[in-house]
């Protein structure tokens, strides 16, 4: 099985890779990693990454103009052949928006799953990652403390999530894109997992999806990655966001934020939906044009 996961920077990527892992380790899928056959990665086992397992993970970087894989955000290198590339490894991880590449991509993979979560929690988990000891080290900038961090770059937050998310919603049914959801994750974990698993055509039992919820439970996790895991919740926007910053989001994001089924307003349970209400991806592009005009009148 050639398998694929996608999603925006700080929306659960990690501990989906965990998950991925997991399931195919347990049900017997080799788990071949590129990177791993490559003389960088003696030397980047020893480097100061952000969590232990950093330096042996396939992650691929897309543009227009070129293919790369990485190490992390402080290695890169291009790839000449892709398909060279995707014969070498089993489980791949890519950040990447949908570009000109992409479909060639996609078409090399059995399975592609890409992760969704409420983008005003993903703002407040990014602000807090770009300002982390890791990444001041790797790319300093003046904004060091994160409430600050995300003042300033809340719309540009917003407006990243949206156009990644819209796109790979937009391609999830021409290149069979399974939407797995980091909320449906942290709430009914086994629910999200059995969607998961047979999208990807393997069968658990009772004991090994049990066993696999504790292996990567996020409290697990974070007692291994805790530079990298911070807190695992859900909603928790509506404490840390101002008031001016969630009208911000809803001029930016509310038509996709609603066609998720993400609470759009504070006190409101959390919810979310694995059910969309419709695949009218032009309808949903204009109402999203629409929204964000406010944005450019000035």
């Amino acid at each position: 099985m050639k398998l694929l996961q996608g999603g925006a920077p700080k929306c659960g990527n990690f501990w989906l890779y965990q998950i991925i892992q997991q399931v195919l380790a347990r049900t017997g899928y080799d788990t071949t990693s590129f990177i791993q056959t490559q003389p960088i990665y003696s030397l980047a086992k020893q480097w100061d990454l952000n969590y232990p397992s950093q330096a042996s993970i396939d992650m691929l970087e897309v543009t227009d103009l070129q293919f790369s894989y990485r190490i992390s955000s402080i290695f890169r290198m291009p790839i000449e052949d892709i398909k060279d590339y995707v014969a070498h490894t089993n489980h791949v991880w890519t950040h990447s928006p949908i570009c000109k590449r992409s479909a060639e991509l996609l078409e090399l993979f059995d399975k592609k799953v890409y992760i969704i979560r409420d983008p005003r929690d993903r703002a407040i988990s990014a602000s807090k990652y770009y300002t982390s000891d890791y990444m001041l080290k790797y790319y300093p900038q003046e904004e060091k403390e994160p409430a600050l961090f995300l003042e300033k770059n809340f719309e540009k937050l917003m407006l990243e999530w949206v156009w990644h998310v819209y796109d790979h919603l937009r391609l999830s049914k021409v290149h069979n894109l399974h939407i797995a959801l980091y909320e449906s994750f942290l709430l009914d974990f086994q629910q999200e997992l059995a969607r998961l698993v047979e999208y990807l055509g393997i069968e658990l039992d009772d004991y090994q999806k049990e066993e696999s919820q504790e292996a990567v439970s996020f409290s697990t996790l974070q007692q291994k990655n805790p530079k990298h895991l911070k807190k695992g919740q859900a909603g928790y926007w509506m404490d840390h966001l101002s008031d001016e910053q969630i009208e911000k989001a809803d001029v930016i994001a509310g038509p996709l934020i609603r066609y998720l089924n993400y609470p759009v307003e504070k006190n409101m349970p959390m919810s979310f939906s694995t059910e969309f209400m419709h695949h009218d991806f032009e309808q949903l592009k204009q109402e999203i044009i629409a929204s964000q005009e406010v944005l450019y009148q000035n």
